[in-house]
Order: structure tokens, then sequence, then C-alpha cells
């Protein structure tokens, strides 16, 4: 009976040490990099690329230009909500990846975003009527390609060197412009939807 309940014991160990070393060759999956955005003088309309835990505008421009402004847009109210930089953002607003924003800054520069790739199964609503939006993931593709959820008569307006770009869905996007990295949009919606993404970077 002693040599059956080692015997048994023994192979428990040995299970169990298997098992730990098994689990000694996983890798953790998440991907932390980081990202150049060059910003011109007044507006650019821009988004967080990275989940960096807080996503706090501190955290996000630690190097803000004394009297740069941010503006976010709250499409249930239709009013915006700003953030001016006076040495600290006040308010300290916190800019999650897929949010565009209004970036009104008082000199060219680059801001180096850096956090983590959000990966797995990724939500954006896309709320009826106008809202800021942008990809939650850091990668430049054509709306189409991005599955971007689309009801006839959608509209995606872009504001690039000082001038908006927009793109038309009647069925297809017309023209099929491309997201940057990195890159704010305003979205013109006629029905609420979600913008799902299933992302993983090999």
């Amino acid at each position: 009976m002693r040599t059956k309940a080692l015997l048994a014991a023994a192979t428990m160990l040995a299970a169990g040490l298997a098992t730990s070393l098994a689990q000694s060759n996983v890798y953790s999956l998440n991907v932390v990099g980081y990202v150049n955005k060059p910003l011109t003088a007044g507006f650019n309309l821009i988004a967080n690329p990275l989940n960096n835990g807080t996503n706090s505008l501190s955290s996000l421009f630690p190097s803000a230009g004394f009297g740069d402004t941010v503006f976010t847009y709250n499409p249930a109210g239709g009013t915006f909500t700003s953030s001016l930089y006076l040495g600290s953002w006040d308010p300290n607003l916190v800019i999650a990846p897929g949010q565009g924003f209004w970036y009104g800054a008082n000199a060219a520069m680059t801001n180096t975003f850096v956090g983590e790739v959000m990966q797995g199964s990724l939500t954006n609503p896309i709320p009826l009527g106008f809202s800021l939006k942008s990809s939650q993931v850091p990668q430049a593709d054509t709306l189409g390609n991005l599955n971007f959820p689309a009801g006839f008569g959608d509209t995606v307006f872009f504001f690039r060197g000082g001038a908006f770009f927009s793109s038309l869905y009647l069925g297809s996007w017309d023209p099929d412009l491309t997201v940057g990295i990195g890159e704010g949009f305003w979205i013109g919606a006629n029905a609420a939807a979600n913008w799902v993404r299933n992302f993983t970077v090999q």
C-alpha cells in the first residue's frame, strides 16, 4: 500500500514538473512599439494608435508645445471638449485607440506614441450621425480592406494638408481612401454600427 502511494506521489510530481516545463516555453503575445506622427502647425485630425495603459494626454503628448490644444467630440450631445497645454494638460483627457481628435499645434512637431498594439477581437462602436473615429490598430489600409462598416450614403471625411477629402459609400467606397496610421476621421453614419476587427500581429 505504501509502495502504491509513493508511486502515485512520484507520478503526480512528474506530471507537475512536465506541466511547469511545458509552460516555461509559453511566451507573451503582447507587442509593444512606437509610432512617430508628424504634426503640422495648425489643426491636425489624428488618433492614438497604441494603448499605453492610461492613454491620458500627459502620457500621449509629454512634449506638447505651450498653448497646444486638443478637441474631442461627443456625438451624443454634438459638443466638443477642449484641453489646453500650459505646462500641463487641463483637463488631462483620456483618448483611447479608435477615437479621432483634433490637435491644434502652435508649431510643427513630431509626436512619438509609445504603447501596446491592440490585438484580438476589437469592437469600435460607430453611432448614428457624426463622430470622430480611427483604426484601433496601427495599420494603414483602405476603408474597404479595414472592414469599416458602411451603410448606403455614409460619408467619411479626412483632413489632410489643411483640406478635407471625402469618401461616399454607395455599395462601395468612392474613392476607397487609405486610413493612415494615427489618423482620425469624421464619419457621417446613417445608422449605428460596430467596426469589428480581428487583429493579430504575425
